[in-house]
């Protein structure tokens, strides 16, 4: 365990001011659709290799967002930083994660905060990720590090691998009870994932004592998004199938009871999916790939909220769980709003839920704005816009959904790709991804992953990378 108070030669502290102008609108947009007015920094404007971003960010109680810039290099780790919405002030507290945990030229980085944020007196904690994934990016990569971040001082706090060659992958939550940080350690090299498979694990945040929960999947690698802790410290999951099969899994939740050191399974539990039109969902692969892909705890920790959209069984509703009731027969889970299908770009702000889709909701089902991101630019986010929605939680609402329309930056730019959110009850929302440019200055300098003639290449994209804030978005 190390306490970094300052790291004088890995940190370079940069300030960016983002200032609030009209938007120019130079972006397509479909007749008379309406304009969501972000303000926008450039991350390749710091740094050309920060790559797409997947989950890494929160929004604070010191009111600040915090979020990560992540990597696919042979030479550079992720970043963090933070951003002040009051000030529009940018720093970025962190330029590389491979120094900051002590491995420069171990051959493989530390190229992601692939993990949720999660806070605890005055604390962030967060795992890193591993962002080569060719074979000799894994075989030396040396496994994720637990994080933790005082947000008063400054300090950083390493807490180590939690299991050496393994990646977290990627859930990461707080028994405050305890004082314990759930995280979810995946294997990534062929001979573990071939013996051994994914566990769970508990580090206690006073001692940094790693204690082995037991394992979750035999022979198989796989994915946790989200833990839920209770109110009693009992840590909820499912695992992510999309790319992963389970003969035993077609929609199970996991329980580790902190009580009984053991973990349930509730074998196929998981509500039936259906379209926003109350449809059926009947596509046997989403049907198996039934599991949480975005959850979140409701204040008193007694329930959670949780979606099960894209590459999660395909189901377009916002649901309660209550692990009070009765689970095994249903009476557990509650839908309360039709929303369309979510995935990560997902979360919750006082009493609202927000969440990025396409403008079309057939697209949101069928297209993955990962890939679709890079096609041509004057295709791409025409008929397929992404626009910033949200859907009052409130019990007494109506819980119709709110277009707050396409997302736009301050000169013009569209979202093109969001896997990184954020929402605070101030009616703003915080968000990473990736975006149109108005030139080369601001695009990402992409690793090329397949094998060269002369080597793996990097390549500038027709896209860059930009962290954004939507705000005054709370109905009147």
């Amino acid at each position: 365990m190390k306490l970094l108070s300052t790291l004088k030669p890995v940190l370079i502290i940069a300030l960016v001011t983002v200032t609030r102008f009209g938007c120019a609108q130079t972006a397509k947009t479909l007749p008379d659709e309406k304009i969501c007015e972000v303000s926008s920094v450039s991350i390749n404007n710091i740094y050309k290799e920060f790559d797409g971003q997947w989950q890494g960010i929160t929004a604070a109680s010191d009111g600040n967002c915090y979020f990560s810039s992540s990597t696919h290099s042979i030479a550079r780790g992720a970043g963090f930083h933070k951003f002040n919405p009051e000030t529009k002030e940018h720093t970025m507290l962190v330029e590389d994660m491979t120094l900051l945990c002590g491995e420069e030229g171990q051959g493989s980085q530390q190229g992601k905060i692939h993990s949720p944020i999660v806070e605890h007196k005055g604390w962030l904690y967060f795992s890193t990720h591993l962002s080569n994934y060719w074979k000799e990016g894994i075989e030396n990569y040396p496994g994720a590090h637990l994080i933790g971040y005082e947000m008063a001082t400054g300090k950083f706090r390493d807490f180590g691998i939690v299991l050496p060659k393994y990646s977290i992958y990627s859930a990461v939550n707080i028994d405050p009870i305890r004082d314990k940080i759930y995280v979810f350690v995946a294997p990534f090299r062929e001979k573990d994932i071939n013996t051994d498979g994914c566990h769970l694990y508990s580090v206690d945040i006073a001692s940094g004592e790693k204690k082995d929960l037991g394992k979750l999947t035999d022979g198989q690698g796989g994915a946790s998004f989200w833990f839920y802790v209770d109110d009693k410290g009992n840590c909820w999951f499912t695992l992510w199938k999309a790319h992963t099969k389970y003969q035993e899994d077609q929609g199970n939740l996991y329980c580790y009871r902190p009580d009984s050191g053991k973990i349930e399974i509730y074998k196929d539990v998981l509500p039936e999916g259906e379209l926003i039109n109350g449809t059926p969902v009947t596509d046997q692969k989403k049907i198996k790939e039934s599991a949480w892909t975005w959850a979140k705890a409701s204040p008193d920790r007694t329930k959670c909220y949780f979606t099960m959209g894209t590459s999660g069984g395909g189901d377009e509703r916002l649901w309660i769980f209550d692990p009070s009731e009765n689970i095994r027969s249903g009476k557990a889970f509650q839908d309360i709003a039709y929303i369309g299908s979510t995935f990560l770009q997902t979360d919750m702000g006082g009493d609202r839920l927000y969440f990025i889709q396409y403008a079309d909701l057939d697209d949101e089902r069928n297209k993955v704005a990962e890939i679709q991101r890079d096609k041509d630019p004057k295709i791409v986010g025409y008929g397929e816009s992404l626009h910033l929605r949200s859907v009052s939680i409130d019990p007494k609402s109506d819980n119709k959904v709110v277009d707050h329309g396409k997302l736009v930056d301050q000169d013009g730019r569209a979202a093109r790709f969001i896997n990184s959110m954020a929402a605070d009850d101030q009616g703003r929302v915080f968000m990473y991804g990736s975006w149109y440019i108005k030139s080369y200055k601001e695009a990402t300098l992409q690793y090329q992953w397949a094998e060269h003639p002369n080597g793996r290449l990097f390549k500038m994209m027709d896209r860059g990378e930009f962290f954004a804030m939507a705000e005054g978005l709370v109905p009147q």
